[in-house]
């Protein structure tokens, strides 16, 4: 296991390791809540208020907190390999590795931005699950008893559930901000513009594979702009669902549709608007090279 990979393994742990201490937490507490109420009671509103408060606090703000500063280190070191891997392509330009004021911004902005999808991972569907369980609990009638059940039930899947898309964050963060990385390098080595390093085997995806077949030089200047656009993006003001699309909008993944395809039906090219750089697609491991 190479460093870089180490380096997303040991993060997908502590993203994952956080994520089930809080899981366990709500869901202890929520149970001591069930408990707590008279037993001839049945499940009332206010009962449902106060279980979603302590959901909400430990599945979201408890939880990126205990990993804010594991994630402000794991991003700090990603654009530090960012920069470095320009380093070993320019090696003469000594100036690209040296971390300053923009790098930190840099930085900063990307921590506060993470935290933001990190402390917000609670506010989907998962949000929606628990609340519809527990207007179930209302209208159906349930007792303590019987909404402890369902909801141990939740918790568990929920756990369960949360390894693949730990591992997944965990890697597509490394790699867009690594790249973000490669994007300061190449600005500080006055480069034009950069080509893809699409790796072309058995898992390669269709999108990247059309990628490669275009062989196209990037601007240097549409990728850094696109990257401020959407480092500028204000996560304090604007709500997750906002955010969501802002960040589609300003660098949409590639979809399956977009591909074109020559009449043997062989990959030759992307058609429509896309982020101008990598990661494309999740999971994705194409990387960048410097055009000087």
């Amino acid at each position: 296991m190479n460093y870089f990979d180490k380096l997303m393994y040991d993060y997908y742990r502590i993203l994952n390791n956080a994520w089930k201490k809080e899981i366990k937490d709500s869901a202890r507490q929520a149970i001591q809540m069930l408990s707590d109420i008279p037993k001839h009671e049945k499940i009332k509103v206010n009962h449902i208020n106060d279980i979603m408060e302590v959901i909400n606090s430990n599945l979201g703000e408890d939880f990126a907190s205990l990993v804010r500063q594991d994630t402000k280190a794991f991003l700090q070191r990603n654009i530090m390999l960012g920069i470095k891997d320009v380093q070993k392509q320019v090696p003469h330009n000594t100036s690209i590795g040296l971390y300053g004021i923009k790098e930190q911004k840099l930085e900063t902005m990307i921590t506060k931005q993470n935290l933001f999808w990190i402390g917000n991972k609670y506010g989907t569907d998962i949000e929606t699950g628990f609340k519809e369980t527990l207007k179930e609990a209302i209208s159906s009638g349930f007792t303590k008893e019987m909404l402890a059940d369902k909801l141990k039930s939740q918790f568990q899947h929920l756990g369960e559930k949360s390894t693949y898309y730990w591992q997944g964050l965990a890697e597509h963060t490394a790699l867009r901000v690594r790249e973000f990385g490669r994007l300061e390098g190449y600005r500080k080595a006055g480069a034009k513009g950069y080509r893809l390093v699409v790796i072309l085997d058995d898992r390669t995806s269709e999108i990247c594979r059309a990628l490669a077949a275009q062989n196209k030089i990037y601007p240097l200047s549409d990728a850094i702009d696109t990257m401020e656009q959407l480092l500028s993006i204000d996560t304090q003001k604007h709500s997750l669902e906002s955010v969501r699309e802002m960040t589609k909008e300003i660098a949409p993944w590639i979809s399956d549709k977009q591909v074109e395809r020559n009449h043997h039906g062989n990959p030759t090219g992307i058609s429509g608007n896309h982020t101008p750089f990598p990661p494309f697609h999740w999971k994705c491991r194409t990387t960048t090279e410097i055009v000087v």
